[in-house]
């Protein structure tokens, strides 16, 4: 008699057709927190998941700026964007058009905190033929300043169906900290 699989959680059931890349990541996260909502961002090891850094990125919440900062970019993520991107604002990377909506998400994502799990389809305007699948999640740099956002961006060339919007709600999934 063959045992049933065990049952899978809350995360996996709504991640269901998210690439392995990003449990592994997520697990990563996971393990930093230390009983923690939110990992200080000294506890998150990078190197914890070695193969993941040409897609890994991080940004800081500058409050003089009132926009986020690139402190760390994988090489995979500076091609997506035509080359270094970090030390810029989110507003000089993403432009205009895309900056609101996800300077909105990022700071949502801080606030909660929670999870944020863009699927395949998911694309920004400035990215022409690059759609990401991503995992973007909360970082603190002390026990009650949540100012990072540490995401892992799995990039792929596509023809982008240019008569579906770019960031559409439904490409996203969101769970609060507190359920992971």
């Amino acid at each position: 008699m063959t045992q049933a699989p065990p049952p899978k959680s809350t995360v996996e059931q709504r991640l269901s057709g998210a690439d392995r890349r990003i449990f592994t990541f997520l697990e990563a996260w996971r393990r930093a927190r230390r009983g923690s909502l939110v990992p200080l961002r000294t506890d998150f090891d990078p190197m914890s998941v070695p193969s993941l850094l040409p897609q890994m990125w991080m940004y800081r919440l500058d409050p003089v700026r009132g926009d986020f900062v690139c402190k760390l970019a994988g090489e995979e993520v500076n091609a997506a964007w035509g080359g270094s991107i970090r030390g810029k604002t989110l507003l000089e990377i993403l432009g205009p058009d895309d900056h609101p909506i996800v300077l909105q998400r990022w700071k949502f994502i801080q606030r909660v905190p929670l999870i944020h799990y863009g699927s395949a389809e998911e694309r920004l305007s400035a990215l022409e033929t690059r759609i990401a699948e991503r995992l973007i999640l909360p970082l603190a740099s002390d026990p009650e300043t949540v100012d990072h956002v540490l995401g892992l961006s799995l990039y792929r060339i596509s023809a982008a169906n240019r008569d579906r919007p770019p960031l559409v709600p439904e490409d996203i999934v969101q769970i609060p900290c507190a359920e992971v």
